[in-house]
């Protein structure tokens, strides 16, 4: 099947899109940021049994990667079928075009790790049946959004049992001057002191402590791929649980495409299961 703005035939009413093949549904809603003054767009799985129920599920929190929005998983890939799958909500929101998924201290009102560690979880508790607590969160996401997720797993880890990252910029230092970098971490002449801070490399240690589940998947033919691949040794090197796979594919869709299914099969396996609502949203 094909989509008009997502990836399937689908009829738009009231706000929601009904697939012909799949009984998911996606909507796109809006999400205020108390921290940023502002409300952003994200696109919203629910899975099929979602209205027939009273159960409460948990949430794949999915972020795109520089220069894309909300729209780029839905548009894509499959990835809405993986709600009904693993009978979870996926979110996919905007985390502006090269934000990073930091609380910058350079970029003014970019406070993406805060809004979405803090402020998307508080909304979707409140607005949706959702599995209110941190065995009913993961996160992951492509490039710049493998980044983020790691680094708000590691800000938040009492919201996120799990996190992964695909084709993930884990190491921002190699690459000043690119992708927006310098604006969210500073000159890096001035500030290296910042860029050694936000690489992850240089924060496993919170996966072992708060227990964090961890997957992290690289194409062989990646620009991203060295720095996957040091960040995977200091890992061993620390005894730090993880699951790290290579494939072969480049930093591109088709790779994103294909990987989403791994990511997605793993970081379920960590979510409780609700058979009664722990949170009463309708």
């Amino acid at each position: 099947m094909k989509k008009t703005l997502f990836k399937h035939s689908a009829v738009f009413l009231a706000g929601l899109w009904f697939s012909a093949a799949q009984a998911y549904e996606v909507e796109v809603v809006e999400i205020p940021s108390q921290s940023m003054a502002k409300a952003h767009k994200a696109t919203l799985v629910l899975p099929d049994s979602y209205k027939d129920s009273t159960k409460s599920y948990p949430v794949l929190y999915l972020l795109h990667g520089h220069g894309g929005d909300y729209k780029n998983w839905a548009e894509r890939t499959e990835v809405e079928a993986l709600a009904d799958k693993h009978q979870m909500l996926i979110v996919m929101p905007d985390g502006n075009i090269n934000s990073w998924y930091v609380d910058s201290s350079f970029k003014p009102n970019s406070n993406y790790q805060r809004y979405i560690g803090e402020e998307i979880p508080a909304y979707l508790d409140s607005h949706y049946r959702t599995l209110a607590q941190r065995s009913g969160r993961a996160i992951t996401g492509l490039s710049m959004g493998g980044f983020g997720a790691l680094n708000i797993a590691l800000a938040y880890p009492t919201q996120f049992i799990a996190a992964g990252s695909t084709s993930g910029g884990v190491d921002p230092r190699g690459f000043e001057g690119k992708w927006g970098l310098n604006e969210v971490f500073g000159d890096p002449l001035v500030h290296q002191d910042v860029w050694m801070q936000k690489a992850i490399i240089n924060r496993i240690d919170g996966f072992k402590q708060h227990n964090l589940a961890l997957i992290v998947d690289c194409g062989v033919e990646d620009f991203f791929v060295a720095a996957n691949r040091r960040l995977h040794q200091a890992l061993l090197d620390k005894g730090i649980a993880h699951t790290y796979i290579e494939q072969p594919g480049g930093h591109n869709w088709p790779y994103w495409a294909a990987s989403i299914g791994l990511q997605a099969e793993f970081l379920s396996r960590y979510f409780a299961v609700s058979d009664s609502p722990k949170n009463p949203a309708p």
